[in-house]
């Protein structure tokens, strides 16, 4: 089994590690690439090289799909999509939500072609499409799913050391479940998980908040969403006043 060092940090030394091997030691090679989990790790944390792979992966099987079948509806493209392209979109993306703009348009662009499928559909414009078919933005699929891991968190559905979310102790208004949100020095920061879904989950109203279970969660905040369902920027920024200048929303351009 190979093993490689992944150096993390732009002020990393990279020193030197070693592992025993048949009465020696042998040096690791340093990569500027690492899969872990399905998850693949860049030394920056961008994530944009997973992005990159996931994007090659569900575009192969959209080829296919489109090769495969000489009959495509609305129907059969939403399932044949949803069962087996968009799962490798949206893998794991609590973790490596991506943070540049380029990241997030490859992942939508990809559904975009996706929704072209449909003979009757290629004349609308991508949101009219994603209407038709009742298929939300992978914008909004990811901010959705920040906030359902989030609530798993407050509501203990996780038995694991979840230290990076904390509770603010002081009496505000609003819903008693506010989180907490930690400095950072660089902007990057604010797109990690524990930073990121902070604005966006205080600012939900206390009836979303403290509901008695996941699925009255789920279909309440779908409720209080509705507008942003085929949004065409990261939902996050409805949220925070100082949006990062990393992820810029894009205008729906109708293609």
């Amino acid at each position: 089994m190979q093993s490689d060092a992944l150096h993390l940090g732009k002020n990393n030394l990279q020193y030197g590690y070693y592992m025993q091997k048949g009465g020696g030691m042998i040096k690791l090679q340093t990569t500027d690439l690492e899969k872990d989990l399905g998850v693949y790790i860049d030394p920056k944390l961008t994530f944009s090289s997973h992005c990159e792979q996931k994007v090659n992966s569900a575009n192969k099987i959209l080829g296919l799909i489109r090769r495969s079948y000489t009959f495509l509806d609305s129907y059969t493209v939403k399932r044949l999509y949803t069962s087996l392209v968009r799962p490798h979109l949206e893998y794991g993306n609590t973790a490596w939500s991506p943070i540049f703009r380029k990241g997030n348009e490859l992942l939508e662009n990809t559904q975009r072609r996706a929704t072209k499928l449909v003979p009757s559909l290629r004349s609308l414009s991508y949101v009219e499409r994603l209407v038709a078919l009742e298929l939300p933005s992978l914008y909004y699929r990811r901010a959705r799913g920040d906030m359902i891991e989030t609530y798993k968190h407050i509501s203990g559905n996780y038995s694991i050391d979840a230290s990076y979310i904390r509770l603010e102790q002081a009496n505000t208004r609003g819903h008693n479940h506010k989180l907490k949100k930690e400095l950072t020095e660089k902007n990057i920061g604010e797109i990690f998980y524990s930073n990121r879904v902070t604005n966006s989950w205080n600012g939900l109203p206390a009836d979303v908040v403290e509901t008695p279970s996941l699925n009255s969660f789920e279909a309440r905040l779908d409720r209080h969403w509705q507008q942003y369902t085929y949004s065409q920027y990261s939902v996050h920024d409805a949220y925070n006043s100082n949006k990062s200048t990393l992820d810029r929303p894009r205008p729906d351009t109708g293609l």
